[in-house]
């Protein structure tokens, strides 16, 4: 994906995602010296992602400068051969006459996305793969109430496991331990199972037996 950011517009904010940047992508921060600053850990989350990375300053200022910029490197790459899904990261609705000139003017249509920061641009894209999978998973919304409930029970769990097997071989595997009970939803044939499949025979039924004999974890 390509992603040109109007970074006088929308700040660190609209960098929002650049942790899900990858080799693929092509990404161009346009800014002015009214806003030439960008936290440290941004620059070194694009930069550690592989993209192919550049920047643009305005070298004039002047009314909507730096949108004729974003609109020209964007026509620009489109006319050297860039086809895939393009996203201009800026909070400025004017773009939009740029999004409907490449999807329903343009002689050779291309998908041009709005969006206020990477992160939405990457899920706007609609993409299937695991990026994607893994952004909408995050951005569901989920019953306070009921997410504290599940953090209270696994700590509760974790605290029996810790005692359960202190002193015992198993102690530092606690972790491992606990995800077998929750992927196995506490069956007893699952838990077996999935006992045996993670230690071995000996030391997976030795786990079993502990956890089934415990009557805090039934």
């Amino acid at each position: 994906m390509l992603f040109l950011i109007d970074y006088e517009n929308v700040g660190n904010a609209g960098m929002k995602g650049c942790g899900y940047l990858d080799a693929r992508d092509y990404v161009i921060v346009f800014y002015s010296e009214a806003r030439r600053h960008m936290e440290q850990r941004i620059l070194e989350q694009v930069t550690a992602s592989g993209c192919a990375f550049e920047i643009c300053k305005l070298c004039k200022t002047g009314k909507n400068a730096l949108d004729f910029y974003i609109a020209s490197r964007l026509g620009e790459l489109i006319g050297g051969g860039y086809d895939g899904i393009g996203v201009i990261v800026s909070n400025d609705g004017g773009f939009g006459a740029v999004r409907d000139y490449w999807e329903k003017r343009a002689a050779h249509k291309r998908k041009i996305l709005l969006a206020s920061c990477v992160e939405d641009g990457i899920v706007s894209g609609n993409k299937n793969n695991e990026r994607t999978a893994a952004l909408r998973r995050l951005r569901e919304n989920l019953s306070i109430g009921e997410y504290y409930s599940a953090y209270k029970e696994k700590t509760r769990t974790k605290e029996v496991l810790r005692r359960l097997f202190e002193g015992t071989e198993y102690e530092g595997r606690i972790g491992e331990i606990q995800n077998l009970l929750e992927d196995g939803g506490k069956t007893s044939k699952v838990v077996y199972l999935n006992s045996l499949h993670l230690f071995g025979r000996k030391s997976g039924l030795e786990i079993y037996h502990k956890i089934r004999e415990c009557g805090e974890l039934r």
